[in-house]
């Protein structure tokens, strides 16, 4: 069992939003030590490795909480969780080439000033 802090460090999130994710049903109640600190399974920390993956695709908690409510449901709702991943991973190739087109903006405006233009 790692604790809250361990938790944190290893998944590179703050320990408040363990704690968000928990108060908003995204993680299950985390059990206790006899001295009361949050302690947290292999099973806890790869869910939350998930989550903060979800959450850097632009996934909004309100959807993630829908997602793992019908993982929580079992396997019947397996391809209503995969439209899910499949919506979300549509949204992010947008992202990416939305992006893209950015960066082309940006390397042709350096582009002139390399060659001196100033505009």
């Amino acid at each position: 069992m790692l604790t809250i802090g361990e938790v944190a460090k290893k998944v590179e999130i703050a320990i408040g939003a363990i704690r968000f994710y928990e108060k908003k049903g995204l993680l299950k109640p985390a059990a206790r030590s006899e001295q009361n600190n949050r302690l947290y399974s292999e099973d806890d920390l790869n869910w939350l490795v998930f989550i903060k993956c979800l959450r850097e695709t632009g996934m909004s908690v309100e959807d993630i909480k829908t997602y793992h409510d019908k993982v929580n449901e079992g396997t019947s709702t397996l391809p209503e969780r995969t439209k899910l991943i499949q919506d979300q991973r549509q949204k992010l190739l947008e992202d990416i080439e939305e992006k893209k087109a950015q960066l082309v903006h940006l390397d042709n405006k350096l582009e002139r000033y390399y060659r001196g233009e100033n505009y």
